[in-house]
């Protein structure tokens, strides 16, 4: 018999509890175009929300995560939430952002590993994840689709987009693409472009999960019995 498709993995696969995500889809009618040409259907974004939007929906805020980040940036860790939220000091009632002053968003990105369309999804072509066939997305792409879930929310102008490190990037990336949707920004850590430094470290990372024999270009089911990503 086949090996079970991908036995071991961090990421949020459907058939998983959700926890406190939440689904929106689009680009059923109409593909969603990627910076790199690649176009893709039925795009998923994982969400959550905490507070309530006022009636002129003036008081939204959008946080971004970085890079290993994910929609859950406060509540406890349970069931669908391996650990606590990331910004559990920030985020809450009282807190400097304040939820019960604000309507405030977290969406895992585009490409992400937690609920949102990316190398854990299944291919439309086959229903196998999409592993390494994925596309190459930008941060562009990102915020592309945080804007399609910011119009399902009836959010016509963020009052804040606050992010750090890649987070940061994206609430740049915001002001650039839509800055009459946007009425302040918070960018932490972050910076406009990459440094060579960081791609260089960012190539010597691919190259060693690449040179792993039993990585396989990240497809389980071309690895024999007990070779597959989870074999040893």
């Amino acid at each position: 018999m086949p090996p079970d498709p991908l036995p071991v993995t961090g990421a949020w696969r459907d058939g998983d509890p959700v926890g406190q995500r939440r689904f929106f889809t689009f680009a059923t009618d109409r593909r969603f175009a990627l910076d790199s040409g690649v176009t893709l259907t039925d795009v998923t974004v994982a969400y959550e929300t905490w507070g309530t939007l006022d009636s002129d929906g003036s008081n939204a805020v959008l946080l971004c995560h970085a890079w290993t980040g994910d929609s859950h940036a406060a509540g406890p860790a349970g069931r669908g939430h391996d650990e606590a939220g990331w910004w559990n000091a920030m985020v809450g009632p009282g807190l400097p952002i304040d939820t019960d002053r604000y309507f405030v968003v977290c969406a895992n990105v585009l490409g992400g590993c937690q609920g949102s369309t990316g190398p854990a999804s299944a291919h439309p072509d086959d229903g196998r994840p999409y592993g390494s066939r994925f596309p190459v997305v930008t941060i562009r792409d990102m915020v592309r689709a945080q804007a399609r879930l910011a119009e399902h929310l009836d959010v016509d102008r963020w009052m804040a987009v606050i992010g750090g490190s890649m987070g940061g990037m994206q609430a740049l990336e915001w002001a650039v693409m839509y800055p009459r949707r946007v009425r302040s920004l918070v960018a932490i850590a972050t910076c406009m472009q990459a440094t060579a430094q960081q791609i260089a470290w960012g190539g010597i990372g691919r190259q060693a999960i690449r040179l792993d024999p039993r990585f396989r270009n990240g497809d389980y089911y071309d690895a024999p019995d007990g070779e597959g990503p989870s074999a040893g």
